[in-house]
């Protein structure tokens, strides 16, 4: 039995050797206009990074959004990198009976797939909305009917970007899609978990010690198994 939970402490030892690395980075200068949105434009406003990050594959992504003035209902986000693509605001609260959308003035939120809080579109409209919310992931044009918007199966997700290379330009998109307010970006973070690619000589390696260790467990059960059969 010892020899077998040496076994499964050198499986894990390996798996440790190849765990996620974390990628997290705020933005909050140098952004086109100040970081305003123009106001009732789909030109919208538009900040791209260069990432270079640990190489890897991406398992995971987060986006962080420190927005401030303005109305909530208007906004429609996408963020950008290499073939993935994710929706993450189309006009919160828009739907078949509130055309605008909700009224709050900002948002500071963190949007992952797994948001605890649920679906960003459909946060509540109380109060300046904070905390972990899933993308709204509805991938339709932001001037579409509230019932299309909100009917719209969310497909448009950040697991979109899992098991895309992180390094390279990600584009943060945002447009106010309606006149009356004006809405500033304060920051927004970029989060990543990047699973380490091993080198193929290690996975050779790794492939002969378990190889060698079953052998080895073999024999131990082989010997075991002999002994008890001698007569005393």
């Amino acid at each position: 039995m010892k020899r077998i939970t040496f076994v499964t402490a050198v499986a894990v030892l390996a798996l440790v050797r190849l765990a996620q690395a974390d990628f997290v980075q705020t933005y909050n200068t140098g952004f086109q206009n100040g970081g305003v949105i123009p106001d009732g434009s789909l030109t919208g406003w538009s900040d791209t990074r260069t990432v270079s990050a640990s190489p890897g594959l991406i398992t995971d992504v987060s986006v962080s959004l420190n927005l401030s003035g303005g109305w909530n209902g208007d906004l429609y986000a996408y963020l950008v990198h290499s073939s993935g693509f994710a929706v993450l605001l189309n006009r919160v609260g828009v739907d078949g009976i509130n055309s605008a959308g909700y009224g709050n003035a900002g948002m500071n939120v963190v949007l992952n797939d797994a948001g605890a809080l649920g679906n960003i579109h459909f946060y509540g409209g109380a109060g300046v909305p904070t905390g972990t919310y899933q993308p709204d992931g509805r991938n339709v044009n932001p001037l579409s009917s509230g019932a299309i918007i909100s009917g719209t199966t969310p497909t448009a997700l950040l697991s979109s970007f899992n098991g895309l290379n992180p390094n390279g330009n990600w584009t943060l998109f945002i447009a106010d899609v309606s006149g009356g307010d004006q809405i500033t970006v304060g920051t927004w973070t970029l989060s990543m978990n990047i699973a380490a690619v091993p080198e193929p000589r290690s996975i050779v390696e790794g492939g002969i010690a378990a190889l060698f260790m079953g052998v080895l467990v073999g024999l131990y059960r082989l010997r075991t198994v002999t002994s008890s059969l001698r007569p005393a």
